[in-house]
């Protein structure tokens, strides 16, 4: 009787360290997405920040001009 509850112990760890293995390997997975993801988003953040200065450089470039067609 000793045997067989070891053997189902046995079994129940081996299928739990199978887990175990699974789930490490799945976040690893997940963890190399999330740095790929973060990586994109402070690329889009650069992006984001280089266009706003060009926006606001033609914005004061027009404004300019239109200072100037009013001042004529």
């Amino acid at each position: 009787m000793e045997v067989a509850a070891f053997a189902r112990l046995e079994a129940k760890i081996e299928d739990l360290l199978g887990r175990l293995t699974q789930m490490k390997s799945e976040n690893a997975a997940l963890m190399s997405r999330l740095e790929e993801k973060e990586k994109e988003v402070a690329e889009l953040g650069e992006l984001m920040a280089a266009q706003d200065a060009e926006r606001d450089e033609v914005r004061k470039r027009i404004e300019n001009l239109v200072q100037k067609l009013e001042n004529y």
